[in-house]
């Protein structure tokens, strides 16, 4: 690896650090400067900006994201446990991020604010796969004709809404201190009714 790719790396996973550990607004260039003992006109050899640095960094994330969603697309199994497995890596996804970068909780909400604003297509992606195996039930007669556009939406609601629920109630400081298995299992039942009501009766 280049010294320029090195250090390129470097300040990005110091970056991911101070935003999971401050939040967008608070992260300043000067802190992850000063946490990697560098001097902050220094950084924009790499990055513009911290508007520059945090859209890289979602735009990895994202990527990873779909890819491991694309996978499960393109699996030679019914519908349905796409469906399913496309929920369970969603919120693994989740959970694995807020593990590695020890997210604080007031911090995701804010960069979860932040990314919708920035990246108003990403929950539109999110949503299409959902939508494409609903189709693709549809399409091959596992699932009867609906609003495949609606529901898959509406899965991608019910998720957020979980999730969003769990942080609250359970009064945590950091997000992956919530019980994800448990949150995984409440989301694919409830999911798991949806798919009985509209699944073809053979």
């Amino acid at each position: 690896m280049k010294k320029f790719d090195k250090r390129r790396n470097e300040i990005k996973e110091a970056g991911i650090k101070m935003f999971a550990a401050y939040g967008y607004y608070k992260t300043t260039l000067e802190d992850i400067a000063s946490m990697l003992k560098m001097k902050k006109n220094s950084l924009y050899y790499y990055f513009e900006s911290k508007e520059a640095l945090f859209k890289e960094l979602i735009l990895d994330e994202i990527q990873l994201h779909i890819e491991n969603q694309n996978k499960i697309l393109s699996k030679n199994i019914p519908a349905s446990k796409k469906l399913l497995e496309a929920l369970e890596s969603f919120i693994k996804f989740i959970h694995e991020r807020s593990l590695k970068y020890a997210i604080k909780l007031d911090s995701y909400f804010e960069i979860s604010n932040v990314i919708k604003k920035s990246f108003p297509n990403f929950k539109d992606r999110e949503c299409k796969v959902f939508i494409d195996l609903l189709n693709e039930g549809i399409k091959n007669g596992e699932f009867k004709k609906h609003n495949s556009k609606q529901l898959g939406e509406d899965l991608h609601s019910l998720v957020t809404a979980v999730l969003s629920h769990q942080y609250y109630s359970s009064q945590v400081n950091f997000v992956h201190e919530i019980d994800y298995k448990a949150v995984s299992h409440l989301i694919k039942r409830m999911v798991q009714h949806i798919i009985d009501g509209i699944k073809v009766q053979k």
